[in-house]
């Protein structure tokens, strides 16, 4: 693989990247979050805090 081919399979990642994260907004956007679960959220590296989190689209709900 060259350098070229390198850069172009990146560029092509990061974009399969963006693309899902944008459609995961959009599920979170109208789920609405009827069912929850109690598990350990991570906001950050090192740092954990119980919390409830939707079971459907993992969207954060509240600490506990």
């Amino acid at each position: 693989m060259i350098n070229d081919d390198i850069k172009s399979k990146k560029e092509e990642s990061f974009l399969q990247i963006k693309i899902a994260e944008e459609g995961l907004k959009q599920l979170r956007t109208i789920c609405k979050h009827e069912k929850t679960i109690e598990t350990n959220y991570s906001y950050r590296i090192g740092s954990y805090q119980l919390a409830e989190i939707c079971e459907y689209c993992g969207e954060f709900i509240k600490y506990k």
